[in-house]
């Protein structure tokens, strides 16, 4: 995946640095699973949160950009339309899920997702199951 900044175009690189830059940025408490920063960042840009692509665009741009945050404001501020804006999301997020590095994280997050919405949905089901008798 390309993008032009400042007139220059760079390519956006989804390896282990990519990895392990959103891992330091989003460290918790004691050891840092390796992806947590990758899928913290995947579910923020569900919605078109620009410091959330910040995040993306800086960790994918290293070493070869050092991303700044007016050098970024002025590339979002380039797209003509909201449309525009929004589809480079849904592009991002593509992008991820096909990447080596970032492709199995994706997965195993959604796995999860998934385990989770199911358990809330039997869970309600009880819920109403017992308010109906």
């Amino acid at each position: 995946m390309r993008v032009k900044i400042d007139g220059e175009m760079y390519d956006l690189n989804f390896g282990v640095g990519f990895v392990r830059e959103l891992d330091q940025a989003h460290k918790i408490e004691g050891a840092v699973e390796f992806g947590t920063g990758v899928t913290s960042l995947y579910a923020r840009l569900h919605s078109p949160n620009p410091y959330a692509l910040y995040e993306a665009m800086h960790a994918a741009l290293q070493p070869e950009l050092e991303l700044t945050e007016e050098m970024f404001d002025r590339w979002v501020d380039s797209f003509k339309t909201e449309r525009e804006y929004t589809n480079f999301f849904d592009l991002l997020l593509k992008e991820f899920k096909k990447q080596r590095q970032t492709k199995p994280l994706i997965r195993n997050y959604e796995q999860v997702m998934a385990q989770i919405t199911k358990k809330q949905q039997t869970m309600q089901e009880k819920v109403q199951n017992s308010t109906k008798q």
